[in-house]
Formats: structure tokens, sequence, C-alpha cells
């Protein structure tokens, strides 16, 4: 029983200092908004010995509701999704890391106030604010209304 307690000590402790970061694009908004990914098929023909067809079309659709799959080519790899308004929609995660969007080749998001189409990794880390100096958490991409000033 000791041990037990040790290793879950242990356990605990270890894992207690990780964090997980998410990339999220948020539509704060009244409206849908789409969002396209293309995949860099290079990359994505080349991870992990290939990403099988189904585990693409998994991963997102398994990341919650606030992404709704619209389209989802396996053959020229680029997804579609509907952002419903007012939430956010992961694309990217992982424990103790900035984002790095090696899956993708490019991002566009459409929205009834502005479409961003971001073309290069190095346009997508500047958007979601990938070098700031505390890198716990969120990187969001916000989706909002234009106000008349």
């Amino acid at each position: 029983m000791n041990n037990k307690r040790i290793i879950l000590f242990l356990i605990s402790t270890l894992t207690a200092c990780e964090y997980s970061n998410s990339t999220r694009v948020c539509n704060h908004t009244r409206n849908e908004a789409t969002l396209k990914l293309t995949f860099d098929t290079l990359v994505m023909n080349t991870w992990s010995g290939g990403m099988l067809k189904k585990n693409l079309t998994a991963t997102f659709q398994n990341w919650g509701e606030n992404l709704i799959p619209l389209d989802i080519d396996t053959v020229n790899y680029y997804a579609k999704f509907l952002i419903k308004p007012r939430v956010c929609g992961k694309i990217e995660g992982g424990m103790n890391r900035r984002p790095n969007f090696n899956f993708f080749k490019e991002i566009e998001i459409i929205s009834e106030f502005d479409t961003i189409r971001l073309r290069t990794r190095a346009e997508m880390r500047k958007a979601f604010n990938t070098d700031r100096e505390n890198p716990d958490y969120f990187f969001d991409l916000l989706l909002q209304e234009k106000t008349d000033r």
C-alpha cells in the first residue's frame, strides 16, 4: 500500500509541472465563420510513416463540437470547418511547447467581417503570437466584429 502511495505521489509531482498549450481560432462574433486548413502533404506523408486518412479525419472531429467538419479531403489534404459564434476551435496543441504549425501549409479563416490567409509558418506564428514571453496555455487568433467609431 505504501508503494502505491509513493508512486502516486511521484507521478503527481512530476506531471504537476507540465502544462499544455492549445492553439485555437476564436470566433468572437455573432455569426459563423469558416476555417480551411491546408496540410503540408510532404509532412503528412512522412509523419509517423504517413498519417492515415482515418487519423486525419478523426483528429479534428474528436476536438469537440466547436469545429464542425464541412469537408475533409484526405487525398489533397485539406479540411474545412464551421466555427460556431462565440466559441474557440482547437487546431493544435501539446505538452510544454509552443505551436509549430508543422502540419499546416496554409490556414484560411473566412468571416462576415474579414478573410485571413496565413500562407507561411512565420505568418502563423505571428498571428497566433507564439513568440510571446509566457508560453502558457492558449495561443488564440481572435475573430472580432468591426465596430464603427
